[in-house]
């Protein structure tokens, strides 16, 4: 868990995002795949006690269940997502088939209609083509 929130907090635009509470005016509490906020207030208050300069020791819990790095990073990014995803009403979409199409057309149309579903910091800074 250490190394994981010590590589997301050196990402500075992420960093500063949470830090300067930006993250509050995209807070999606009506999104039933995120956490009402509670994951995004947590990890602002965790990287502002990180980088204030007034601990050495900053122990964040994350309960019981042991978690590799993968699981762990995926699991915090997944949640901020959803607890700061833009898009309100997610509308239904159909599963991309190529139907013989070039790669690159069907990557492009898929990825527009991820874009549909999934808007949010962390999409533009971690899932961006």
């Amino acid at each position: 868990m250490n190394s994981i929130i010590q590589c997301v907090s050196n990402t500075p635009p992420l960093r500063n995002f949470f830090i300067t509470g930006q993250y509050k005016m995209e807070i999606n509490k009506s999104n039933p795949l995120g956490q009402q906020g509670k994951l995004a207030h947590e990890f602002a208050r965790l990287l502002t006690d990180i980088w204030s300069g007034e601990y050495v020791v900053v122990a964040p819990r994350s309960g019981w269940q042991q978690h590799d790095s993968q699981e762990f990073l995926g699991y915090v990014l997944d949640g901020l997502h959803e607890d700061l995803n833009l898009v309100k009403s997610k509308p239904y979409t159909e599963k991309i088939e190529s139907n013989g199409r070039p790669d690159i057309e069907v990557a492009n149309l898929s990825w527009q209609l991820h874009l549909m579903r999934n808007r949010s910091k962390i999409v533009d800074l971690f899932q961006v083509l």
